[in-house]
């Protein structure tokens, strides 16, 4: 299991909620989870994300994913 904060995953700064997972796509779906509930806002401003934009956050996901430590 891997864990970042809301933060790291690109929540608000300085939401310090920790999101857990297994895999990327489980940490996804948690930080969603979280995001929905907390800040809703944001989960609705996602929804207008530019492909391009939804890529790069990917990209940034998978790569900080990669450099977690099991915990």
């Amino acid at each position: 299991m891997k864990q970042l904060t809301c933060e790291e995953m690109g929540g608000p700064n300085g939401c310090t909620t920790v999101i857990s997972g297994n895999t990327p796509d489980e940490m996804i779906k948690n930080g969603m989870e979280h995001l929905k509930e907390a800040h809703p806002d944001m989960a609705e401003g996602m929804k207008t994300m530019s492909k391009e934009q939804g890529d790069q956050w990917m990209a940034d996901f998978k790569k900080k994913w990669a450099e977690t430590p099991e915990v």
